[in-house]
């Protein structure tokens, strides 16, 4: 009779640990990738870019955080056309994003795959562009009925962001350090990102600038510890 209720109260206590997972609710991170701006010019150029993040965790799979980006965003082609542009950018950005582990069971039967799915996210928000054009048609022509955009400028935008993390845990089994891909991309409210402004004389401008931001990066998890229940 006692190794029974001793065997009951361990698959008790197997159950309610299965059920619940401690996790650091803050994180700062950073990382490097890749730009392409989708403006008014047809040739799209990779430029590279920096970013750093900083995160609040309200489970271990919904966050609210801010990133400022850091890079450059070009365009155009100066071989076969004067038509090109140089964005020296700036850009910050509060975000929320929801992983599927938010909507999976949770057991102590992990395994890599499951870790890699619970961990693919998307997430939305909004940002501030802050552009800073340093090089651009109108500096190799000089035709002034051409350059009717602006060399600084802010745009409001739309980031939409697509990624996964996979996170590398301590002895005590809370992550404390994430790997992170991420693709974003980012519909602006303006048409300062290309330096090219409603321009009729040189460009058909049909469309919002647009700018992706492919990244890698490291996020650093501390803090307040949570208690996730599921």
């Amino acid at each position: 009779m006692k190794r029974i209720y001793i065997l009951l109260l361990c698959a008790l206590a197997g159950l309610q640990a299965s059920a619940q997972s401690n996790f650091y609710k803050l994180s700062v991170g950073a990382g490097a990738g890749a730009t392409i701006g989708f403006g008014d010019l047809r040739k799209q150029v990779l430029s590279p870019a920096v970013y750093g993040s900083g995160d609040f965790y309200f489970t271990p799979y919904v966050s609210l955080g801010v990133e400022g980006q850091l890079g450059r965003i070009k365009g155009g082609d100066t071989t076969s056309s004067y038509a090109n542009f140089n964005n020296k950018y700036k850009a910050g950005m509060l975000q929320a994003k929801v992983s599927a582990g938010a909507f999976m069971n949770h057991t102590y039967r992990h395994t890599t795959l499951k870790k890699l799915v619970r961990g693919i996210y998307v997430g939305t928000g909004i940002g501030l562009l802050r552009n800073n054009i340093t090089e651009r048609y109108p500096e190799v022509n000089r035709n002034p009925k051409i350059d009717q955009g602006k060399r600084a400028s802010w745009d409001a935008f739309l980031p939409l962001n697509a990624g996964i993390n996979y996170g590398i845990s301590e002895k005590n089994g809370y992550e404390r350090f994430v790997i992170n891909a991420n693709f974003q991309g980012n519909l602006t409210f303006g048409e300062g990102m290309d330096g090219f402004d409603q321009n009729p004389l040189f460009v058909k401008n049909t469309h919002r600038d647009i700018y992706t931001f492919t990244s890698i990066g490291i996020k650093y998890k501390f803090g307040p510890v949570g208690y996730f229940k599921r």
